[in-house]
C-alpha cells in the first residue's frame, strides 16, 4: 500500500467521514443512485472528484452506489475522457442482449 493509499484509508477510518457517509446514504433513501437499487453491505460513497488535494473535502461530489456500481464507475471512466462513444456501444450491446434474451435470436 502506498502513501496515498494509506491516507485515504486513514481518512475513511475517521469519525467525520462515517457521519458524512451515513448523512449521504440518509439522503439517497438507502439507494444506489444509478441503479436505484437498495445500498448492500459494502456499499461505497463514490468520490466524483478524482484529484488527490479534494478527498478530503466533504462536498455534493459524491454519489452513494453499491460496490459493483463503483467499481463500474470507475472502470468506465478510464476510458470514457478520450473515448465518450464508449457509452453509446455500451447501450448498443445492451439493446442487443435484452432483444436475444427477451424475443429469440437476432
Amino acid at each position: 500500500m502506498n502513501d496515498s493509499q494509506k491516507r485515504k484509508r486513514n481518512f475513511r477510518a475517521r469519525k467525520v467521514w462515517k457521519e458524512f457517509k451515513a448523512r449521504k446514504k440518509k439522503e439517497c433513501g438507502g439507494l444506489d443512485q444509478i441503479t436505484l437499487h437498495k445500498l448492500g453491505r459494502r456499499w461505497e460513497l463514490h468520490h466524483e472528484d478524482l484529484r488527490e488535494e479534494n478527498y478530503e473535502k466533504l462536498n455534493d461530489n459524491f454519489l452513494p452506489c453499491n460496490n459493483m456500481t463503483h467499481d463500474f464507475l470507475h472502470w468506465l471512466f478510464r476510458y470514457y475522457p478520450k473515448d465518450p462513444e464508449i457509452i453509446d456501444r455500451i447501450k448498443v450491446e445492451m439493446e442487443k442482449m435484452l432483444k436475444i434474451n427477451q424475443g429469440g435470436d437476432l
